[in-house]
């Protein structure tokens, strides 16, 4: 016997009074969520597509021919994409209904959101969301307080986000050639939802909202290097 629970994203629902309380049968969770994994005896991450799996489904999706010539500029559109499933399905509905493959990127480049937030007419599977919808939707699960920590995110660099950043610039302190406090105010604002009453640093504060937005795949943390990631088209 399998159970299979697909899709199970919102960590606000307890699994396990869905199990069957029984000593045989599998049970498959599939889930942006990471917090479930205490529940599997083995897990596996899924990645971004390897380039030359992201090129295929790019010019199957495209309706292009598998040719050097469609392949390089297909490996080209993927990269910008990150390799991501969504998205580059969305590209080639896009290509396959205008037809232009070779000028994607000029477009892309140009017109990213308007581009990722389109659904196309014929689909490939019965997925409902753009890539944009998805992440929309998981960001308006979050509190106010993960959705106001991901705002100094979006200006940091997607790659190599520590405590660090926020600890110290939550320890700043005004000297007379700094910039005032008033046109700092909304950093300082983000930073002392961190603090406990006294003033201090709080981890656990910031643990709890980085593991809340963790539970949507908003971001990705790596323990061995004790930094977190957010994937680059979001």
């Amino acid at each position: 016997m399998a159970i299979i629970l697909d899709n199970a994203d919102d960590p606000k629902i307890d699994l396990n009074k869905y199990f069957p309380q029984c000593n045989h049968g599998n049970i498959i969770i599939t889930s942006r969520n990471p917090g479930l994994c205490v529940y599997a005896a083995s897990h596996s991450a899924v990645s971004d597509m390897e380039e030359s799996d992201a090129v295929y489904l790019l010019l199957r999706s495209a309706a292009q021919g598998i040719t050097d010539h469609n392949k390089a500029i297909a490996a080209d559109i993927t990269k910008v994409l990150c390799y991501l499933p969504l998205a580059i399905i969305q590209a080639g509905a896009f290509i396959s209904k205008s037809g232009r493959l070779n000028g994607y990127l000029a477009l892309y480049a140009t017109n990213k959101s308007r581009l990722l937030s389109q659904k196309p007419a014929q689909s490939h599977d019965n997925y409902a969301w753009t890539m944009y919808t998805t992440w929309q939707i998981s960001f308006d699960q979050l509190s106010q307080q993960a959705r106001t920590f991901l705002q100094p995110c979006s200006c940091l660099h997607y790659q190599g986000i520590s405590e660090d950043i926020f600890r110290n610039a939550a320890a700043y302190r005004f000297g007379p050639s700094s910039p005032s406090k008033e046109e700092l105010q909304m950093p300082l604002d983000v930073l002392s939802r961190f603090s406990d009453p006294s003033g201090n640093w709080d981890p656990l504060c910031l643990m709890d909202v980085t593991s809340e937005i963790r539970a949507y795949s908003l971001i990705t943390f790596h323990s061995e290097q004790n930094l977190f990631s957010i994937h680059p088209l979001v």
